[in-house]
């Protein structure tokens, strides 16, 4: 793994002098952490496709239901909730085959529209930092869901970029921040920031087909085409 001090050297060298003045101190490590949490929190590519998360920052949570038809997701969660179980190991459903961020299916859904539907937890939708669901359990049950959560930022210089596989580390980080520094200069450097663009792009569509994409198995019951 590369530590924060190496990949600001890393930046520092490809900088060739052009740009090192906004990237040294505080500001540089900031640029660095921010880069990791844009990285996990999803790149779209020039495809339009969102990049996949990062399979080492999957967690496991408990989010107990309240009085209300939500309750808040935990403090770590960035994206994809892509799976929720109760108390008794069942799976909740979503609203929507499986897509746990569609509120308008999960409005269409809901037998009453202000969402005050008392029973056991049926389905459920994300949207914002909260956990939606109908009905709502007249005593606080646990659900347990499955997501991404947010890297934890680097502090020191022996810290190591979080979620990200090893080998892309150095590439993607400091192209990213590459491309911000020559971008942000009062002069501009159009070749520089574009060099950094494409070879940031490069190495997400390489860690991109690294990792892979996990998907939900489709079925085929006998007859179907």
């Amino acid at each position: 793994m590369v530590t924060l001090s190496e990949l600001e050297i890393a930046i520092i060298d490809i900088s060739k002098n052009h740009y090192i003045q906004t990237a040294s101190g505080v500001a540089l490590t900031d640029r660095i952490n921010e880069a990791v949490m844009a990285i996990a929190g999803g790149i779209k590519m020039p495809d339009g496709v969102m990049s996949t998360p990062l399979p080492d920052l999957l967690e496991t949570a408990v989010v107990a239901t309240t009085v209300n038809a939500y309750a808040s997701l935990p403090a770590t969660y960035q994206r994809n909730v892509f799976y929720i179980v109760d108390t008794a190991g069942v799976r909740v459903l979503s609203s929507l085959n499986g897509e746990e961020y569609s509120f308008l299916q999960f409005l269409n859904k809901a037998t009453k529209k202000d969402l005050s539907t008392v029973g056991d937890v049926t389905y459920t939708c994300v949207k914002g930092s909260s956990l939606y669901y109908q009905g709502i359990p007249s005593v606080s049950v646990n659900l347990t869901i499955m997501f991404y959560r947010k890297p934890v930022a680097m502090v020191n210089d022996s810290d190591t970029p979080d979620g990200i596989p090893d080998q892309f580390q150095t590439r993607l980080i400091k192209h990213y921040v590459g491309r911000q520094l020559a971008s942000e200069m009062v002069d501009g450097l159009p070749k520089m920031a574009e060099y950094h663009n494409n070879e940031f792009y490069l190495a997400m569509r390489d860690m991109i087909d690294f990792i892979g994409y996990d998907v939900e198995p489709v079925y085929f019951l006998p007859g179907d085409d």
